[in-house]
């Protein structure tokens, strides 16, 4: 029996106004800032970000006779922090906001942004996560656990995803995006178990389709992908690997219009951070998704697949089980994460023997 899906959000944001995928993308920003009617920009970026893109991105504005103001943010994405910023008095005269980094950085400007009605462009840094590309910001409290997730009326307007950047990024950033996004087919499929198709919200439906392709190609494409990335080539896989990690995996998301899609693994992701985020805090948002979908497989019926989803893994370098991120695999663990699932929107509909499957399912990551 599937869980219940609730539809979290009545519109359907398809996620950004503009996608631009090219080598020198975020030498672009200044023309599309014009293209908004914007001439001063909030520019948020994570430590590294103007590193790689700096030059790129203080040239373009420059030849747009464009002035910015910069702020360095490396924190988890806080409304507080957020609030902070629009209510700045170097907020107050810009008039749009650019992300520049990871999943951080953008989802905390995709947040100001909406706080303050201001039009939001993105420039990732990785494609660890589809931030930003997605209408949403995943928020967090001071202590750095997970306070839920905000939906914002307006999509993004641009991302400037530029190759030159992009196909130098780690393999550990491109890897964990992958496994990210590989979610959205396992834990969507759970979802349709037994319903027919007068059921299922054809949003959800979409965006099953679109998964089962994302899931086939990614598998595919890595082997090659992470070869790449060790010399920075810049071909047509790499180039197709971030559009799906970055743009598919987005319009995925959605599609399904937040219907719960993000079930058992992404739970376990939001159950990590709200009960150990001192150990789980240098663990990326796709590492800890990862583990979480080995239970998820056996969860949904598909045991037989699990061995070999962690092997893979492992071969990736990639955590399997709470202890490797440093978590206690001891009883009073399990008993914590699966009360808080239980509760969740993730088990809404289940039967009692299906939380019994999950206490059993957990236990394979917690050892």
């Amino acid at each position: 029996m599937a869980t219940k899906s609730e539809i979290m959000e009545s519109a359907f944001r398809l996620g950004t106004g503009r996608y631009i995928q090219e080598d020198g993308a975020a030498g672009r920003l200044g023309e599309e800032l014009a293209l908004l009617g914007c001439k001063k920009p909030y520019i948020i970026h994570g430590k590294t970000a103007l590193s790689v893109a700096g030059e790129k991105i203080a040239k373009s504005l420059s030849d747009a006779g464009m002035e910015a103001f910069y702020h360095e943010y490396t924190v988890f994405c806080n409304p507080a922090r957020a609030a902070e910023i629009v209510e700045s008095e170097a907020f107050a005269p810009c008039d749009c906001v650019v992300g520049v980094g990871g999943g951080n950085a953008i989802d905390v400007a995709k947040l100001a942004a909406a706080m303050s009605g201001k039009p939001v462009v993105t420039i990732p840094t990785s494609s660890a996560t589809c931030a930003a590309y997605t209408p949403l910001s995943v928020c967090y409290n001071d202590q750095n656990q997970t306070i839920g997730t905000t939906h914002h009326v307006r999509e993004v307007s641009c991302v400037l995803a530029d190759m030159e950047i992009l196909c130098r990024q780690p393999q550990r950033l491109l890897v964990s995006g992958v496994y990210d996004s590989l979610s959205k087919l396992i834990e969507i499929r759970q979802r349709l178990v037994g319903k027919t198709e007068d059921e299922i919200d054809i949003g959800l439906r979409s965006s099953y389709v679109m998964s089962e392709f994302l899931y086939e190609r990614l598998l595919e494409n890595l082997p090659h992908a992470c070869e790449g990335l060790k010399t920075g080539r810049n071909d047509k896989i790499i180039y197709d690997t971030v559009y799906l990690l970055i743009a598919v995996t987005g319009i995925i998301s959605s599609l399904a219009r937040g219907s719960n899609q993000s079930a058992i693994a992404h739970k376990i992701y939001e159950t990590t951070r709200t009960l150990f985020p001192a150990e789980a805090h240098d663990y990326l948002h796709g590492e800890l998704v990862g583990i979480g979908l080995i239970p998820q497989l056996i969860f949904n019926g598909e045991a037989h697949k699990a061995a070999a989803f962690k092997a893979q893994m492992q071969s990736l370098g990639m955590p399997t089980t709470l202890s490797e991120v440093g978590i206690p695999a001891t009883p009073e663990t399990q008993k914590a994460y699966t009360d808080l699932i239980e509760a969740s929107s993730a088990m809404d509909g289940t039967t009692p023997e299906e939380v019994a499957l999950l206490r059993k399912a957990f236990g394979e990551i917690c050892k």
